[in-house]
């Protein structure tokens, strides 16, 4: 966006981004049209003879075809905005920051008391809202000269204790922060003027995490925020992300404030302002730094939460259907679960799937091997070079390992989801400082991990002993099983020694 009042023909980068939107136009109708073609075939040569197998296989390519529609759809096109966001005519608005603080350590939430002060902007003011009646943090709070509070009864975890900030504090627009989300002095300042468009509801900004030499775990979610949020900016279905977030708060108010029906409050808060009329905004630049989970236990339990609400929303509010959103914002906010489906249970299915054929002899087609090789491999390449160019390369192997690697706690997440249409599951903040762990808890926390991995090799050496099939098949099962675990190795690594990957820092 270059000036208030000017529309689509003067976006900020239009050009250029035009011209990757047709490029990526073509990719994915060719995607597309491969799959088409390859599901259409399987249907005729399944082996319906083993239903189980069969069916179970069938339904991965059925989840992952779905999940290629609504990948290549939302990614299709982006919007972008000047690193230097929108300057406010005159003087700038009055702002309230609230951060919701509940049992972070004082090491992680000094630094942004710390920096909160440091923002350069002429009218804000600052609650700290305490869920953990923390003596400290109220210290630390009146050091500073800004208000404190603490909630004698804390319903509604997290977006409770927003709400309870809404109701005392009087801006008309509000700044959430997390605890251990340090912002830059600019934050307010780069963010502000978005909103001299009146149906802005939200402006949310990127998000940066220190971690360790390499982001073993992959907590920079770089494709996350560098073509998801991008891509959903052009469809009017960005999400607010939680911290590091600018709301008008009439558009809060318009929806009765953060929703309590949610784990975490980010992504429904987002769907019900948009069903409402009001617009997000995804600014691309990092304007906080905050901690993320550092072992296996906190990364599980952060993942398997966001999984949750997205599935949740997906099962229970029915986004393709929503009144008020339109059939992109309908999609973008229906590929939130999907894409869980496919990662905890398609990715699954797939790795069983030559265990089972290599210890029992059968197979779930009836075709030559060859076959469907070339019926399989041009659709996989080309899903694979539309995730790749429309990701710009950040989607490669290590991105789709730590997400496959999360296939056990989004099967739990799937299950937790579909048994809690009314009731919010319980809610627990996500620790934020280093644990001391044993090897062997660790490895207990992937045992499903370990045991296809040890399942995948005990069946190619019982196959290949046996000789079970034709060489033809042999060798692709291998290959299979020989994929399984190069999928699955790099989580189980860090997993098992995430100590030494912190020692990187």
């Amino acid at each position: 966006m270059t000036a208030v009042t000017e529309g689509r023909a003067r976006r900020f980068h239009d050009a250029a981004l035009r011209s990757a939107g047709r490029r990526n136009l073509a990719i994915f109708v060719i995607a597309l049209g491969s799959g088409l073609v390859y599901l259409s075939w399987l249907a005729t040569i399944i082996n319906w003879a083993h239903p189980w197998a069969s069916g179970a296989f069938m339904l991965a390519e059925i989840i992952c075809a779905v999940s290629v529609f609504l990948w290549g759809e939302m990614l299709m096109s982006k919007r972008e905005h000047p690193s230097e966001g929108l300057p406010w005519p005159g003087d700038p608005p009055p702002v309230d920051v609230i951060i919701a603080v509940c049992h972070e350590p004082m090491e992680v939430f000094r630094p942004t008391v710390e920096a909160v002060a440091k923002i350069d902007y002429p009218h804000f003011r600052v609650t700290i809202l305490d869920d953990g009646q923390s003596h400290e943090a109220q210290e630390l709070a009146e050091t500073y000269g800004f208000a404190y509070t603490a909630r004698q009864r804390r319903h509604f975890a997290k977006s409770g204790n927003l709400n309870h900030g809404l109701e005392i504090t009087s801006a008309p627009f509000v700044m959430t922060l997390d605890a251990d989300q340090v912002p830059r002095p600019e934050i307010i300042s780069r963010l502000i003027g978005f909103f001299q468009v009146p149906q802005i509801g939200f402006v949310a900004s990127r998000q940066e995490f220190h971690v360790p030499a390499g982001d073993p775990w992959g907590n920079r979610d770089t494709v996350f925020y560098d073509a998801m949020q991008p891509g959903k900016n052009d469809a009017n279905a960005a999400i607010s992300c939680g911290s590091g977030v600018v709301y008008r708060r009439q558009a809060l108010e318009d929806v009765g404030g953060f929703p309590t029906w949610s784990m975490v409050e980010d992504l429904y808060v987002s769907m019900l302002l948009e069903q409402r009329g009001w617009r997000g905004v995804y600014y691309d630049y990092a304007l906080t730094e905050g901690t993320a989970p550092t072992d296996v236990f906190a990364q599980q339990q952060q993942r398997w939460q966001w999984a949750v609400d997205g599935l949740r929303i997906m099962f229970w509010q029915a986004p393709l259907f929503a009144a008020g959103l339109d059939l992109r914002q309908r999609l973008n906010y229906f590929h939130f679960g999907w894409h869980y489906l496919m990662y905890g249970i398609a990715y699954p299915i797939f790795f069983l799937t030559p265990i089972w054929s290599l210890f029992t002899g059968r197979f779930v087609i009836t075709a030559p091997i060859w076959l469907f090789l070339c019926y399989r491999i041009p659709y996989l390449v080309c899903m694979r070079l539309m995730t790749w160019f429309m990701t710009e390369r950040s989607h490669d192997m290590k991105a789709f390992q730590m997400q496959v690697g999360l296939w056990p706690v989004y099967l739990s997440a799937i299950g937790t989801a579909l048994t809690h249409p009314f009731t919010r599951p319980d809610y627990r903040v996500t620790p934020k400082v280093v644990r001391s762990t044993t090897f062997l808890r660790r490895a207990m926390a992937i045992w499903p991990h370990l045991a296809i991995i040890a399942a995948s090799v005990a069946a190619v050496a019982y196959g290949i002993h046996y000789q079970v099939a034709p060489p033809t098949y042999l060798a692709v099962l291998t290959f299979w099983c020989a994929w399984s675990i190069v999928a699955l190795s790099r989580y189980t690594v860090v997993a098992l020694f995430s100590d030494r990957f912190l020692q990187k820092r």
